[in-house]
This record gives structure tokens, sequence and C-alpha cells, in this order.
């Protein structure tokens, strides 16, 4: 039979998944679910879209955007369910929709979704004309002009729309299923599954019934092709993501089929029928059931088959193919199936309805008009065994033995698997086959390697190193005699960057175009990046209010994409992990082929402390096979560098932050953004104890980017590290004076103190605690920053416990870990602080603060052995880390020696 396709235009969920940006926030329940439905995983985008989409209904009745989200969750949903009456509801909230704003583009868009969704195929073409003429820039318009070209069968047509939807936005997920669908059709099964896995690859892993059928999709081709066992692996993977989805249940059906497994087929069969009332699933389980001798129920659900696919009201369009092929095949129906055919070769000239139409007028004894229709379904490049089977029979019947031995031999070729395969067999001796052979002469598909059933490249690098002995790899080196050049005077100052001239332009052009869903996008992101440079927070919030604005004015649109990743920045920037990962899942989930939110994806992941979840999502940023953009592989890099660091390989993060620094050059990234490169690099270098290293990278950030806090508060540690307090201080006063971060002014304090300065300390702590707690925004930024400080200096201790645990509830990463633990150990709950501990040191991370205070909590403990260890290992990898802390454990690595050799003398003494 034909390759079973999906119910639904395969472009409509996503344009279902493109609703506001807070609906991937809620999880309610759909209240309204049918009777068939509990087969159907809970919880899935689609129920969560319509929840959210009435809630803002109810809030505002006169919100058109509000109408068209529930439509297209509701056309979703239909595809989740095979349930049609998800399409009445999608109908009757766009004609709400429409009666508030009768030419809203984005309800009309969403029309002719529907419109191909029942197979309106003329009709949805016609208005998406409509449409494309008054916004030709609109990428999804060309793909349901698209999708009803192949339906149509105007190949050609088609193909001219896909590649317009690949010339104005390269590898959109729509275009790239489109361009599935055509690749399958000119017979080019590899490159088919080539454009589904990047399809794939590049779906949100929220977006669980998108990635179930794109991998449906690929199981469809691999059957079609005759590897039912390859196939059957990834149904596994489809089933793991979305259980018991219909497609899936379905197309294994299919599979146990060309396993001659056809009892199991029968029973999937049955299960499908309860799900999806499509009368195909009755003629797939009547064939089914024939090939398992069970005949009387063959002929009652043929009989079912018939009654259904022959009334207007419950008849599909693969249904009608089949009732054709049907009537076909008995004598006494021959003519009811040319009149059906007839009629739907007027409607339609796809490969499938051309085969249809051949085979009947063959049942009619039309031999040369039967060859004429069946040339063009083979004209297409399309490699079937239905067809070529049916080819070869009608060339028979036309006396042409070599045509029907080839068609034959094609046949078994496509899928030698199938029942047009054994008939191909049965046709023709074993010898008059031209071109047989049991396996296929051309290769055919591979398994996918984005089967849920396969391991992510990758995907675990972490294991824990901290029991390991590995030589070290730390540049650490014997600074004590390193001497600094002064910091030049002309780099403490910043400089004048474009960001003003950027949020100046974006205001202008907001002002003059108030409703330009693009011009908000974009002063969101000028707003977003001075807020990185300056790191004031207010930026922050104008950020979000101008994005947001940017999302009620196009929340469906491609454009939205820019908006969403930015906002996710914020997030990020906001310190609100969860938000900031539902954003980038909802950028990634419109399908532009844009990878970028993968990159937020990885952070959020990784300050939640799900580093194996970041590497995955890093391993995304980039396709497979394909060589990144320099903008791309920085993004990629210099993310990675630091997962390789938190695994302890610091030497490994050093030499990728290289390769990412060199990358952001070759991509011209903004000053600040290439500065913030290289003052990485210097921290790692700086946690490798390479101090001339670090000092080195951190001037570079200054050349770039004059007055960078953050490379000039590292200078001021580097220099405290080794005594060098005066320019220090100074160096640290002038971070300060440019964004006065709490962690700074706490080291700025404590340097006043170890200088006999304790006034001055006193103010720098008091300014600590004002700016930590100073607004909502700092509360939050600040918590485990105030944790350390109130730790470190003994005062506050039960509060910043507190903070810590507070803390600890959004970011779980290994140094809120830590701050746990050093809080935990100074409120004197040493157990509870080595547990903590032992959980930042879990991946091998080699941080001396880090391994200092899992050093003290052990000595705590009493723990003599594990404390000398952990303490040596700290000054092992920078004898330089702290300008406190490193004496301290050189003090109590002494200590613990004196007690080890005190305790071993009366232990001799004793003897």
């Amino acid at each position: 039979m034909k390759p079973l396709h999906a119910t639904l235009f395969i472009l409509s969920v996503l344009l279902s998944r493109q609703g506001s940006a807070q609906q991937a926030l809620l999880s309610a329940a759909d209240q309204h679910d049918s009777p068939g439905e509990s087969a159907v995983q809970e919880e899935t985008p689609a129920q969560q879209r319509i929840v959210a989409a009435k809630q803002q209904i109810v809030m505002n009745p006169k919100k058109v955007q509000a109408y068209n989200e529930l439509a297209l969750a509701n056309i979703r949903r239909t595809r989740e369910t095979a349930d049609p009456k998800y399409l009445r509801d999608a109908d009757a909230a766009v004609t709400q929709g429409l009666k508030l704003e009768p030419e809203n583009f984005s309800l009309r868009k969403t029309q002719v979704v529907l419109m191909l969704s029942r197979h309106e195929f003329s009709q949805a073409r016609t208005q998406a004309m409509i449409l494309n003429h008054r916004t030709p820039d609109d990428v999804v318009t060309y793909g349901y002009i698209a999708e009803a070209d192949l339906a149509l069968g105007d190949y050609p047509e088609a193909e001219i729309n896909a590649q317009w939807m690949m010339n104005m936005r390269p590898n959109n997920t729509p275009a790239l299923l489109v361009g599935a669908k055509l690749r399958m059709l000119y017979g080019d099964a590899h490159g088919a599954i080539d454009f589904l896995n990047r399809a794939y690859a590049q779906t949100s892993p929220t977006e669980v019934e998108d990635l179930a059928w794109i991998a449906n999709e690929i199981a469809s081709i691999q059957i079609e092709s005759g590897q039912a066992d390859v196939a059957a692996r990834t149904l596994e993977g489809a089933e793991q993501i979305l259980p018991r989805y219909p497609y899936t249940i379905e197309n294994l059906a299919r599979v146990r089929m060309a396993q001659h497994r056809v009892s199991d087929a029968v029973q999937l069969w049955m299960q499908a029928a309860q799900i999806d009332k499509d009368p195909h699933i009755l003629y797939e389980l009547a064939s089914a059931q024939e090939a398992a001798g069970q005949a009387h129920d063959a002929h009652a659900t043929y009989a079912q088959f018939e009654s259904l696919a022959s009334a207007p009201e419950t008849a599909t369009d693969t249904s009608t193919l089949d009732l054709i092929l049907m009537y076909a095949g008995n004598a006494v129906s021959a003519a009811n199936a040319l009149t059906l055919a007839q009629k739907e070769i007027g409607a339609r000239q796809d490969v499938w309805t051309w085969d249809a139409y051949a085979w009947a007028l063959y049942a009619n004894a039309r031999y040369k008009d039967a060859d004429a229709a069946i040339q063009k379904a083979i004209a297409v490049g399309i490699q079937s065994a239905q067809i070529f089977d049916h080819a070869g029979h009608i060339a028979q019947k036309l006396g042409h033995a070599t045509d029907a031995a080839r068609y034959f031999g094609l046949a078994l070729q496509a899928n030698p698997s199938s029942e047009y395969a054994l008939d191909a067999r049965k046709s023709v001796g074993p010898t008059d086959v031209v071109g047989i052979g049991e396996a296929p002469a051309s290769p055919a598909p591979t398994p996918v390697p984005m089967s849920a059933a396969d391991p992510l490249r990758d995907s675990k690098p972490y294991t824990n190193t901290s029991s390991r002995k590995t030589a070290n790899a730390d540049a650490s080196s014997d600074t004590s005699d390193t001497v600094f050049a002064p910091v030049p005077g002309n780099l403490l100052v910043p400089r004048p960057t474009d960001t003003e001239r950027m949020v100046h332009s974006a205001q202008t052009l907001v002002a003059r175009a108030p409703k330009d869903a693009t011009a908000y996008a974009g002063l969101g992101a000028a707003y977003f990046q001075r807020a990185r440079e300056t790191a004031d927070v207010s930026d922050y919030e104008l950020a979000e209010q101008a994005l947001t604005k940017s999302l009620d004015l196009a929340s469906e649109d491609f454009s939205s994409e820019a908006a969403l990743e930015t906002l996710a920045e914020v997030c990020m920037g906001e310190h609100r992990f969860t938000d900031a990962l539902a954003y980038a899942q909802k950028a990634l989930s419109l399908g532009t082929g844009e990878l970028s939110p993968f990159a937020i994806v990885g952070d959020a992941e990784a300050d939640m402390g799900e580093y194996d979840k970041a590497a995955a999502a890093y391993d995304r940023l980039t396709l497979r096979d394909l060589t990144p953009s320099p903008r791309v592989a920085y993004a990629r890099d210099s993310r990675v560098s630091y997962l390789k660091f938190i695994s302890g390989d610091t030497a490994g993060a050093i030499s990728l932050m290289k390769t990412a620094v060199a990358e952001g050059i070759q991509a011209q990234l903004p000053a600040e953004n290439l500065a913030w490169l290289y003052y990485e690099l210097g921290e790692y270098d700086t946690q490798a104890g390479d101090a001339p290293s670090a000092n080195a990278a951190y001037l570079a950030a200054l050349n770039i980017h004059p007055g960078d806090y953050r490379a000039l508060a590292a200078l001021g540690k580097l220099r405290a590290n080794i005594g060098g307090y005066a320019e220090a201080i100074l160096l640290y006063q002038k971070a300060i004076a440019i964004v006065p971060m709490p962690i700074f002014v706490a080291e700025l304090g404590d340097l006043y103190a170890k200088t006999g300065n304790q006034a001055e300390a006193r103010k720098q702590y008091a300014l600590v605690e004002y700016i930590g707690l100073l607004g909502r925004i700092n509360q939050v930024l600040h918590n485990r920053d105030l944790a350390i400080f109130y730790a470190d200096h003994d005062m506050k201790l039960s509060e910043a416990l507190d903070l810590a645990k507070r803390e600890l509830e959004v970011r779980r990463d290994v140094y809120t870990w830590d701050a746990l633990a050093w809080a935990l150990y100074k409120n004197g709950k040493l157990a509870e602080a080595a547990d903590a501990s032992g959980k930042a040191l879990h991946y091998g991370t080699r941080d001396s603060l880090l391994l200092f205070h899992a050093g003290m909590i052990s000595a705590g403990l009493g723990k003599q052995g594990q404390a000398s260890d952990e303490l040596k290992q700290a000054l092992e990898i920078n004898p330089h880390f702290h300008p406190i802390y490193a004496d301290t454990a050189q003090q109590r690595l002494a200590m613990l020696a004196e007690q080890s050799n005190s305790e071993e003398g009366s232990n001799q003494h004793g003897r």
C-alpha cells in the first residue's frame, strides 16, 4: 500500500505552537478531552495551549490573538488525538475571532490551515495566494501554497515555493518538512531523512508531539524502503517520546505486517481503529485480518470500511483511494472503481491518485490508458513497490514482457518485504525479472541518529573525577615572585560604545512605528545589551517590557523568534532560569531554523545543575556534517569550555576558550561580548594558577573594552593574591565606580581590612548589604554572593544559611552547593555541610576555593587525612587562590601535620 500520511497538513503543528510565550509555562490539563483520548499522554503541549488560550479569552474576550491561539492549539490537538472534534472547535474559534477583526492576517492564515486540514486543497491554495500577495515576505504562507501544490500533484510549483521558504529563512523547519516530502516523491529517501533529521535536531525537546511526528515520518520512509527492523527501532524512540501516539501505533502495525507478524498487526490496527476514525484504518485492519486467515472478520471490516469511505461526511482522501483499489480488485465493482477514480483525478493529480486511476483503468481492461496514467506517476521519480507492481501488470497486459520484468524488479528493489514485492515474485518466473535482487539495488536509508532510542553524541561527559589519580593538567606555578606592570590609565575608564546609539535609534523607530513588532524586539535587544555592559537592572525591566510588547503584536510569527530569544537572555540575566528555559524552548518551537536558542537552553540547564542536559543542548547548536559559522562556533565552544572546567578538565577548558576567542574575533562580536570571552579565559588561567596568562587575558579584555568592570576587578584580585594591595585597591575602586557588584565590594573591603584600614572596610561591608538588598531583582541576583559574604565574615549566619537555601531552590549548580556547604559549616552543621560540599565537588571541578571549603569542613569533622588532601589539592592547583584563604589553608595544613605527628608520636610512646 502507499505510505501512511499524517491526518493533518504537515505545517499546521508548526503554526499551532506559535502562540504567546507564556503558554509554555502553563500546565493545566485540558478539561474537555473526549473519551477516545485515553490512549494519549496527559498534559500534552496542545492541551496546555488550549487552557492558556481559554484563560486569555476569559481575561480579555476581545483579544483577537487569543482566539487564533485557541484555534491553532485545537488543530494541534487533532493530530495528537486523531479526534476531528477539535477541528470543529478550531473553526469556531476562528469564526469568533474574525467577528472581532475580519481582516486579521493571523486568523486568515489559520483559516488556510483548517482548509488544508479538511483537504480543501484548491480553496486553501487560492486563499494562501491572496495572503501571499498581501504579505509576500511571510515564509509560512509559501508553505501553505507548497502543501496545497503537493496534494494537488503540482510538484514543480511545490518545489519553487519550498525553495522560496528556504531562501527566505535557511533551514527553517516547515521548509525542511516540505522538502522531505518532495525528496521522497523524487525517489531520494536518503535526502528525505537528512531533511527530517535536521528538522528533528532543531525542534525543542518540550515539543514532544513534533518530535514523535518527525520520528514517525522517518519510520514511514524506512518501512517503504524495506527496512522494517530499522523502522521498529525508530518507532521505539517515538514511543518513548510520546507514548500511545496514534501515528506510532499505525506505523508499528505496518512494521509487523512487513515482518509477517500478522496477528500482532491485527491487534495494533484494532487499537488504532479505537483512536483514529479515518476509514483508511479499517481498510488496513481488514487487509491484516485477511492475511491472518480471519476471513469472516475481514469481510465484516471491509463492509464497514466501504460504508464509511462511501459517505461524504466520513470519507477521507486516503480512504477514497483505498476504496478505488478495493473496487478494482473485483470484476463486479470495477466500473465503480473507474467512476470514482475519474472524479478524483479531476480534483487532484498527485502520484497516488494517478496510481489509483491507472489501476481502475486496468480493472476495466483499458490498458493503454492505464499505462499512460501510471507513467505520469512514475515520471515524478517516486520509488514505490505499489506503483511499480501495478506498472508491471499493466505492461504484461500490453504484451511488453521486458518492461513488465523491469517494473517487477523495481518493485522488489523498492521494498522487498512488501505485499507488492510478493506479488511481483508470483507474477513472473525467477529468471524473467530484470534486475531482481533480495536486497534493494539502491542504498536504503540507514538508521537515523536522532532516534530517542539512541544516545545523543557526547551527551554525558561528566563523571566524578574526584577519586581519579591524574597528572596535574593545570598550569599551576609558583608566582610568588610575579611582578605585574601597572595597568595603563587609559584602560581604567569606560569609553562610549555603540550601544547608546542603538538604544536611541530603536526608541526613535518604535516612536515612528508603534505597532511594529520587529521594532520593539530591536529596542528590547538594545536595552539588554546595555544591561550586559552596565549591569543596570532597570535595563532588564525595560528590555522585558519592549520584548513583551513585540510578542503581543506578533506572537505567532517567525519574526517573534528574536524577541523570544532575547527575552530568554533577559531572564538568564535576572536568574529566572526556568523562565529562560521556557522562552528559549518557545523560540525553538517556531521552527525558524535558528539554533542559537539551544545555547540559552544549555545555559539555563547548567545554572540549574543539569550539566548532562546542558551538554546535550550545546551539542545541538550545530547540525551534524555542517561547518558552523564563527558566531555559532564561538557560542558553542565558549559554553562547552565551561563544562570542561566543571568536569575537572581545566587545561581543556583553556584550550577550547582560546578557540572560542578566535571564533569570536572572526565573528566580529561587539566589544563587550568579546571582552567577556577574554575575561572567562583569564578566569580559567587563574583557576589553573597561571597568573601571567590570566593577567594577559584580562588586559586583552580591557584593550578591547576599556573600563570593563569584570576585567578590572579580576586584575585587582590577581594583584591582591600576590600582595600587591595598593594597585589592587585602586583597580577594585575603578571597577566598583563603574558597576558596584557586591562581590567586588566585599573583596575591596577585605583588602582594606588586610591593610589595616578597618573603618573603610566596614563602609564597604555595609555597602555590600545595601546593594544586595536593594530592589526586587538585586535580592534575587545576589542571594548567593550575600550568603558567602555573611559566612566569610561570620555575620548573620542564620540569614546566610537561609539565603543559600533560597538560592538552591532555583539554582543547583556546583557553586550554589558550595555556598550552602560553607553556610552550613559556619552554622555548625558539619555533617550537612559535608554532604553539600560533596555535591559541589561531584564532577571533579578543580576550583581551589571549593576544595578549601571542603578541607575546612573535613577538618571540622575530625577527618584529618581527608582535610589534608583537600587543602593540599587546593594549594597545588593555585597556591595564591585567595588573598586570605590561601594563607589560612597553609596554616591549617601545618596544624593538621603537627596534629598528625603528635598523634603518631603518642602512639609510638604508647607502644
